[in-house]
């Protein structure tokens, strides 16, 4: 199996996100979906102070964790963004969109 270099990890990680944040903000257009992803921002897979001590200096697990559970909030944040804002130009700017072509212009 061939070395990847720290150049295409990282373009197949960007790549990776792209897809996740386009496939989640489509997830985000029902109601459903939109709600299923509110509550993943919100609930997250660390534990909290009250559960678990992970001591002084948390170990490399908690620290993974935190990473991976902030990666999950940006993605979804980022594709609640994306899904506002096609549908603010579906219901403001399509109309016009629209109306420009019937008018022919």
């Amino acid at each position: 199996m061939q070395t990847l270099t720290f150049e295409q990890i990282d373009g197949r990680l960007n790549a990776h996100r792209r897809l996740f944040v386009a496939l989640v903000a489509y997830i985000a257009r029902d109601a459903k979906g939109r709600e299923f992803l509110e509550e993943l921002v919100r609930d997250t897979e660390i534990v909290s102070d009250h559960e678990e001590d992970p001591g002084i200096e948390p170990d490399e697990g908690f620290a993974g964790q935190q990473i991976g559970d902030e990666e999950i909030q940006s993605i979804v944040r980022a594709a609640l963004s994306r899904a506002d804002a096609v549908e603010g130009f579906a219901s403001k700017g399509a109309g016009r969109v629209a109306a420009a072509f019937k008018d022919g212009g």
